[in-house]
């Protein structure tokens, strides 16, 4: 079927979820004993929730998805997303910490690291736009992590300031693999979704290629990191004149220059904003080559 709502054959459905929830009981630990905490925020998939383990007392984050028969994403996608995690091992990437299978209620739980500092969105809601040299430090480590999961075939699809978390010792990390796929990917990030749905708040750091569907490839992600920086330097999306999803989708879409680059920043920020920014995604720089920029070197130093 299409996956237009519940007009499709939920029984061939339930074989194969019921076949994929085997492999996911397979990786579950059943021994963890904890407690849902107060809800940290909605991912592309499902709520996060903090957690607490009850014999050690450490605090992570909850995943939790709703398997429902009519669930947009069965347990195949699921599987292919725990898969990817558990291979992830990087100092800017969310750490995964196992998954566990509520059968009864139909629930099912990914553990990953607790990020107690909140986002960089939240960060600049409290404390506005950054200085250039916060910028240069957390682009660097963005882009660290983005190489790292481009060098191993993964395209995050889904970078904004939302899905960037900093922990207190100011170390930003990628959030929310609910879209990262092996390239081609099995996601529901499709612009239909956008209309309707929460990840509408990503239409404004999209590519346009991606708003156009012409393919999603890996500087499909660096173009969404330039917008992450002008988030950073201006504390609001890219295209600011913009109200409404419709009116971006077609703005961006149709866009023969990027959007204007904050003349806040020094001639580094904005070489770097030229490259990451440009509307044809073969011209565009790539993440191995932006990693070394003169913009990210100074972000470079660690305390």
């Amino acid at each position: 079927g299409n996956g237009q709502g519940n007009g499709r054959d939920l029984s061939g459905f339930a074989e194969r979820n019921a076949k994929a929830l085997n492999d996911v009981r397979a990786e579950t630990p059943r021994k963890l004993q904890w407690k849902r905490g107060e809800l940290l925020g909605r991912g592309t998939f499902g709520q996060v929730y903090l957690g607490l383990n009850e014999r050690s007392g450490k605090l992570f984050a909850v995943k939790q998805v709703g398997l429902s028969d009519d669930s947009f994403m069965d347990a195949k996608t699921l599987m292919t997303e725990i898969t990817l995690m558990k291979d992830l091992d990087h100092r800017h990437i969310v750490r995964y910490l196992g998954t566990q299978i509520e059968s009864e209620k139909n629930l099912f739980y990914i553990f990953l690291e607790y990020v107690p500092g909140g986002s960089i969105a939240s960060m600049l809601g409290q404390f506005g736009i950054f200085n250039e040299a916060l910028i240069q430090r957390y682009t660097h480590q963005i882009m660290q992590g983005v190489a790292y999961l481009h060098g191993k075939g993964i395209i995050h699809r889904d970078i904004k300031g939302a899905n960037v978390l900093v922990n207190e010792q100011g170390v930003a990390k990628l959030a929310d693999f609910g879209c990262s796929k092996q390239l081609q990917g099995l996601c529901s990030n499709t612009l239909e979704d956008s209309m309707n749905k929460t990840v509408s708040g990503s239409v404004p750091w999209m590519a346009p290629e991606v708003i156009k569907q012409s393919g999603y490839g890996r500087t499909s992600d660096v173009w969404s990191v330039g917008a992450t920086v002008i988030e950073m330097a201006t504390a609001h999306h890219p295209w600011p004149a913009l109200s409404n999803n419709f009116a971006a989708i077609f703005e961006i879409a149709n866009a023969t220059t990027p959007p204007a680059i904050p003349g806040s920043l020094s001639e580094d920020g904005r070489d770097f904003l030229r490259r990451a920014m440009v509307i044809d995604p073969k011209a565009r720089a790539s993440s191995a080559d932006l990693v070394d920029h003169p913009f990210l070197e100074s972000g470079a130093d660690d305390f």
